[in-house]
């Protein structure tokens, strides 16, 4: 452990404010989080203790005609080993070197070299002394436009070569009442895969008690239609979503019911459904049991080997929320007491196989990353390298307000990850925000499914779903039609 003194110098020279400050933490190089121990000094220097080396550095702080987000510092991609970090020098460096790195081999559109352009001369001018502060914030703008463009045109350039037929494109298919619909409509006119709820609380009401009556009538239009169904999950451990019985079972008989559950889900719709989240959030965040870190392991295991017994050919999905693991460095959780040192998802991951469990695909939610497209791409490098597939599994960013009251709950999950992107969110940026990141994805092998949620408001998001509370459209459905007849092979 070191302690790494950092500077977050904002407009005029002055120190960012404390609260801004207290946001810093260290990571690894596979953006796996310190808890963060910090001190600011009277001068508003931080002063971090780091256990990795090398390290990057986080922090949330607001950039000028861009937002508010999380901005890494990561010394060109070969982390720091020293003790001091001029954060804001540091990220423009990080970001123009990205942008570079994507640029390579490729004409940039004019946009995205003019951002590439103004950043290298604000550092410039901020280097020899000219109003330095503020062109130091404007060039880390300029430096993350710019690297998040080459990257999306890299990734065009890619997708668009050679549209995939592998790739599914997906939403949650939880408020369908006719066919006959608009809801349906437009369902069928965008996706070919659709993942069906089959929490316990709604499926499993009373113990040996199963309710499936939502899933036929779903399964009749799908099946129609040739839309791929997904089941969801067969383990969640979220109070909202769990029947009463289940709760005040000790661990013995709670992981009996488990694979029971998981059993009955997958063996009677073994015909009809034939990928599954076999595990949702394992990883000391989805907790209302109050597990331990074993247990969740050992449940994990438990409910993909229910799985495999019931439907050997079934596809196996573990999946994950907050994939950059801020609550770790953090140290917070949605449930319970706190373990002595939270697991992040990449260590779940990494934990279950080196514990031999048995599952086919990578699950990733990505909810209000508040993160740029290019840490969302290096982050997406961890987890491709554990070997296996990757299913985005759930996602939505906010597509602000056209109709009152249409916005939906707000977790925690959306409070500690949500940020600004672009200048603000509205229809227009959420729907650019979804072009980004499915062409990213599309140009990502690994990638084989993107599940956005919800479909239709109110979402967990919040004004995050493809269609208002009327069943019309947003900007967003209509740009995911013209996207999809490029990057997708029929």
């Amino acid at each position: 452990m070191q302690t790494v003194k950092i500077r977050l110098d904002g407009s005029g020279g002055l120190s960012m404010p404390e609260k801004v400050l207290k946001t810093v933490y260290a990571s690894a190089m596979d953006f796996e989080p310190d808890e963060r121990r910090l001190r600011i000094t009277p001068d508003g220097t931080v002063e971090l203790q780091v256990s990795a080396k090398p390290y990057m550095i986080h922090a949330k702080i607001t950039v000028p005609l861009y937002g508010t987000l999380w901005v890494m510092a990561d010394n060109l991609g070969e982390g720091y080993t020293g003790d001091f970090v001029d954060f804001v020098s540091e990220a423009t460096r990080t970001y123009i070197a990205h942008a570079k790195r994507f640029a390579q081999g490729i004409e940039l559109s004019p946009e995205t070299d003019g951002h590439l352009r103004a950043a290298v001369e604000l550092e410039h001018m901020a280097n020899r002394g000219a109003d330095t502060p503020d062109n130091r914030l404007y060039a880390l703008s300029h430096a993350i436009y710019a690297a998040e463009g080459a990257l999306v045109e890299r990734s065009r350039r890619k997708a668009f070569a050679a549209p995939r037929k592998d790739l599914k494109l997906g939403c949650n298919f939880s408020r369908f009442e006719s066919a006959s619909s608009r809801y349906a409509k437009f369902f069928a006119g965008a996706f070919d895969f659709a993942t069906l709820p089959f929490y316990a609380g709604q499926t499993v009401p009373e113990r040996d008690r199963y309710a499936y009556g939502y899933i036929d009538k779903c399964l009749g239009f799908l099946t129609e239609k040739n839309i791929t169904p997904k089941g969801h999950p067969l383990w969640f451990g979220h109070k909202e979503v769990n029947p009463e019985w289940l709760f005040g079972l000790d661990y013995p008989q709670l992981r009996r019911e488990a694979a029971k559950i998981a059993y009955h889900h997958v063996s009677a719709y073994k015909d009809s459904i034939q990928v599954w989240d076999s595990m949702n959030e394992a990883h000391d965040w989805a907790n209302c049991f109050e597990l331990n870190q074993e247990q969740l392991i050992d449940l994990t295991r438990a409910t993909t080997d229910a799985l495999r017994e019931a439907n050997d050919k079934a596809t196996s999905i573990v999946n994950i929320c907050l994939p950059f693991a801020e609550y770790v460095a953090g140290r917070y959780n949605c449930y319970g007491a706190l373990p002595e040192h939270l697991c992040s998802p990449l260590r779940y991951f990494r934990r279950i196989l080196e514990a031999g469990v048995d599952f086919d695909v990578v699950g990733i939610q990505l909810y209000f990353p508040a993160r740029d497209m290019v840490a969302v791409s290096l982050m997406l490098d961890q987890f491709a390298a554990l070997g296996k597939p990757i299913h985005i599994t759930e996602m939505g960013v906010n597509g602000g307000f056209r109709v009152k009251g249409s916005a939906g709950s707000t977790w925690s999950q959306m409070d500690m990850s949500e940020g600004t992107w672009h200048g603000g969110w509205n229809e227009r940026t959420q729907a650019d925000w979804m072009e980004q990141f499915y062409t990213i994805a599309a140009a990502r092998e690994e990638i084989q499914a993107l599940t956005w949620w919800d479909f239709i408001e109110p979402s967990f998001s919040g004004n995050g779903a493809f269609l208002y509370e009327d069943e019309n459209p947003r900007e967003m459905y209509f740009r995911l039609l013209a996207l999809k007849d490029r990057i997708k092979a029929e």
